[in-house]
């Protein structure tokens, strides 16, 4: 297989074509709902793919090159042939899998709820992690059907639909050895001076741990540790002297294997978790049971933990 077989993804070719459409990066950005950081590592990689520079940006616009022109006119055929075999194959529909992308705040529910729920009714699902920002982009550029994460009124973007089913918070934990652990509450100043595992700047979670910290005039944790907190940071918390922040329904779940301790002191506020969606166009059709059975798995919870989830 040539590398250009290899590397080159339909995420690409979608790229390619929008930056063609808009005559921008900028305006690709926007119409992505990502950021143009991102858009200008994607060209890179696709620069270096194709071994072009494939356009200039020029106060007029986008001067392409004689191999970014060529490539612009593949991508747009190859697209469209994608969407002829959708259509004759028949390919979104139910035989397909369902592609899913999950927040950091949604992914330990989606997880539990979703993939065995699905597999029980013959949908194969795919999971895809990131960030609020990574999904949208996801959704526009039809590489998963559908997304769970944040879904609040004035946070929302007009090119997609979302559907609440749940709330929940951010919890702080820390491990059973940690000198907080015992107590179970801390003070904000003490939790300042502790060493934390941080979203990544910029997140909606690094935000409110931020303004949490300022609002009483007192200087945030510093940023050593940044990470999205899989399962494998989960560890670094259980074995270090390390704060973190989770969704307080993982934090539960975490607690009650007795690896981590949940600890208050950090009020943070309720969010809406729910299914994001493409505004418009055909939809995959396992995307409505999806939102089903997400949702009677939260009820669930909430009827186990006495309506605290």
């Amino acid at each position: 297989m040539s590398d250009l077989l290899r590397r080159l993804t339909l995420r690409h070719l979608r790229l390619l074509v929008m930056l063609g459409d808009q005559g921008s990066v900028t305006r690709t950005a926007q119409s992505l709902h990502i950021t143009q950081p991102a858009v200008s590592k994607a060209i890179r990689d696709l620069r270096e793919i194709l071994h072009d520079p494939l356009f200039d940006a020029t106060p007029d616009g986008l001067a392409w090159t004689r191999a970014g022109k060529a490539a612009l006119q593949r991508a747009r055929a190859v697209l469209r042939n994608v969407e002829d075999l959708e259509r004759e194959t028949g390919s979104r529909g139910r035989s397909g899998p369902l592609a899913v992308g999950a927040t950091r705040f949604a992914a330990a529910q989606v997880a539990a709820a979703l993939p065995y729920a699905l597999a029980r009714q013959d949908v194969s699902v795919s999971l895809r992690h990131g960030t609020r920002e990574q999904m949208h982009a996801e959704l526009a550029a039809k590489s998963i059907d559908i997304a769970f994460g944040r879904c609040d009124a004035g946070f929302r973007l007009t090119d997609f639909e979302y559907h609440p089913i749940y709330r929940d918070s951010y919890a702080v934990i820390c491990g059973a050895s940690h000198p907080l652990a015992g107590a179970g509450h801390a003070e904000l100043a003490a939790l300042s001076a502790q060493t934390w595992v941080m979203p990544p700047p910029g997140t909606f979670a690094y935000h409110l741990v931020e303004q949490a910290f300022l609002a009483e005039n007192l200087a945030p944790p510093p940023a050593r540790i940044v990470s999205t907190l899989g399962p494998e940071d989960v560890r670094m918390v259980e074995l270090h002297p390390v704060l973190a922040l989770v969704p307080r329904s993982e934090a539960r779940r975490l607690a009650a294997l007795g690896g981590v301790r949940c600890l208050e002191g950090l009020a943070l506020p309720t969010q809406q978790i729910g299914a994001i969606l493409p505004r418009g166009g055909e939809r995959h059709p396992a995307c409505e049971l999806a939102i089903g059975l997400l949702r009677d798995y939260t009820l669930t919870l909430r009827g186990e933990d006495g309506g605290a989830a």
